[in-house]
């Protein structure tokens, strides 16, 4: 089995608006979307969440349909879930001009170079890729892209991932219904909440959450957002080794003041506002569930306000489907 790595997208100088590229008519392991930028001035570095931000939105489309549709946000916090770590921030400095930058995978299967669980082949222009780019500058500027491919030209795959967001307001307070579309085997749900218990205040926009297949409980109960974000967290290998970390100094005269220097970059910050309904476990396939012969599939959202959520189902479909 061999595989073949290329680039489709060579350092693009982006601006405000969308990009597209055709993608390989080879099976596809995933691709590598590189966020680059340049710092804007000294001691006021762009953090890992303004960098992703210029990225809104990353669209994989098949046969002219979406298949995966996300912010690079979210697809960071994917990255944990499915690769098993953060990805890595490179030259995170406070130097002006510095360069840095983000890489981003953008999987089809569960594992990487997994000839069972990828994108099939197919013809010139049926498999492409969208960007849609808004570029705020704020603590960085010279914004770059580049796109690579990973193909794997001998496989034969029984299924690939889609993952495609669906945003979801609450209208007051409280519990409601929130439909999943009832598609392929549902391996897993990204969640983002606005609110996350920070300072004095426990508040969530998600405070709980529970799954209910055919109107009734299953996998989940009504359960905590707190524990939900550990399960996340629990996937990924924090890369908070490659960031500037928070240390205590002395400013004043014989000891009389403390101040913390620089926040930390990484740890639990870029997802701290993201949790995981978790239906794979160790990528394992006993608890996958089959949607397709449903008659009903939601989620009932207990809401602590009423801010914007993201809900991302991850799911396995059938190539032949």
């Amino acid at each position: 089995m061999d595989f073949f790595q290329s680039v489709v997208a060579q350092d693009i100088t982006e601006s405000d608006g969308s990009k597209s590229y055709n993608l390989a008519i080879r099976p596809l392991s995933h691709l590598i979307i590189n966020i680059k930028c340049l710092n804007l001035s000294a001691n006021t570095k762009a953090t890992a969440a303004q960098i992703l931000g210029a990225l809104e939105k990353i669209e994989v489309l098949r046969h002219g349909t979406s298949i995966v549709s996300l912010s690079a946000l979210d697809l960071y916090a994917m990255n944990c879930i499915l690769l098993g770590h953060e990805p890595i921030q490179v030259n995170a400095t406070n130097l002006e001009n510095s360069s840095r930058n983000i890489p981003l995978i953008v999987p089809f299967g569960r594992t990487l170079y997994n000839p069972n669980e990828c994108l099939p082949g197919g013809t010139a222009g049926e498999l492409q890729l969208k960007l849609e780019i808004d570029i705020a500058d704020t603590g960085y500027d010279g914004y770059i892209s580049q796109v690579e491919q990973v193909e794997l030209p001998e496989a034969t795959p029984a299924r690939y991932l889609k993952y495609m967001t669906k945003d979801y307001t609450p209208s007051a307070t409280g519990s409601a219904e929130v439909t999943i579309a009832r598609e392929g085997t549902l391996a897993g749900i990204l969640l983002w909440g606005t609110t996350i218990p920070t300072g004095t205040s426990w508040t969530t926009t998600i405070d709980q959450i529970r799954m209910l297949v055919n109107n009734q409980e299953k996998y989940y109960g009504t359960v905590n957002w707190e524990s939900l974000h550990a399960m996340l967290v629990n996937r990924c290998n924090a890369a908070g080794g490659f960031s500037d970390h928070v240390h205590l100094e002395n400013t004043g005269g014989s000891y009389a003041q403390n101040a913390d220097t620089a926040a930390a970059e990484q740890g639990d910050h870029i997802i701290s506002n993201h949790a995981y309904l978790d239906l794979s476990p160790g990528n394992v396939d006993d608890f996958l569930l089959e949607t397709e012969p449903l008659s009903s599939l939601s989620l009932d959202v207990i809401a602590g306000d009423t801010n914007a959520t993201r809900i991302t189902p991850v799911i396995l479909k059938d190539v032949s489907a």
